[in-house]
């Protein structure tokens, strides 16, 4: 992967008063045709968090208004709480005359405090050992934003072959394309990256309206352990749930979002 790309498209340039000019790009692209979710959260993460000098992203939740275009946006944020340990802001995303998502944002600095855990990673292979869906041309949907990220798979979805298992859950690696670091807002994007689970019981897509991530900790380097899970599909709407683990068995980020079927 070119190591300016994610830079380059998740950048965005201070108008002044609290505008930022942005332009999203094809190369995220869903198999909607669409610029990706996650690839919005983590540009308006990083913009709002550079238009307020603040620490590093903690928590974000996004609302998803109107289906994105590529092309020129505009950021307008404001910053509503500038505290010693959360700075706290909120962030639009607009092109022209259309609202497309909503942002509201705290960023901290983490040092010291308790930590335990009692969760665990998900139980996978080493990459080295799994399959790359890529090798089969059929496991993925033509996107763009597949050529973004790398995947390994303990075993190929059911899916995929045309023999929907039953259960939406997905435990995968995933990484930037090429190993490029993973930042905190990259973090975010990852939280929304990969082929929804409700594609296990034969669904065939499915779409944000609502996205909340938790950012714990930036990632040791390497391979994001990624396990999606949904439990609950209810008048045509369903929670997928995420969690990402780094390669040393540390919790790194968390994710819920609500999402309609299509």
């Amino acid at each position: 992967m070119d190591e300016d790309i994610y830079d380059l498209d998740t950048a965005s340039v201070p108008r002044g008063d609290g505008v930022r000019d942005l332009t999203l790009t094809d190369r995220w692209n869903t198999p909607l045709g669409k610029p990706n979710g996650g690839y919005i959260l983590a540009a308006m993460l990083r913009g709002l968090g550079e238009e307020m000098g603040a620490d590093d992203p903690m928590v974000g939740a996004i609302t998803y208004l109107a289906s994105p275009e590529t092309g020129a946006a505009e950021l307008r944020t404001s910053s509503l709480r500038h505290g010693r340990r959360v700075q706290t802001g909120e962030a639009a995303l607009w092109e022209g005359d259309r609202h497309i998502a909503q942002l509201l944002a705290s960023f901290g600095s983490r040092t010291g405090g308790r930590s335990i855990e009692l969760g665990a990673p998900p139980a996978l292979p080493a990459p080295d050992d799994c399959l790359d869906p890529k090798d089969f041309p059929d496991a993925m949907p033509a996107s763009t934003i597949f050529d973004r990220v790398d995947y390994r798979l303990g075993s190929a979805p059911g899916w995929a072959l045309g023999q929907p298992s039953g259960d939406p859950t997905a435990e995968i690696w995933q990484r930037l394309t090429g190993g490029r670091e993973i930042d905190l807002p990259a973090l975010a994007f990852l939280c929304d990256s990969y082929a929804p689970p409700v594609l296990e019981i034969g669904e065939a897509q499915s779409m944000s309206v609502q996205l909340t991530v938790h950012l714990h900790r930036r990632p040791v380097p390497g391979w994001i352990a990624t396990r999606l899970t949904t439990r609950h599909v209810i008048n045509g709407f369903h929670e997928e749930d995420c969690e990402l683990w780094d390669e040393a068995g540390n919790l790194v980020a968390q994710s819920r979002q609500l999402a309609i079927l299509l």
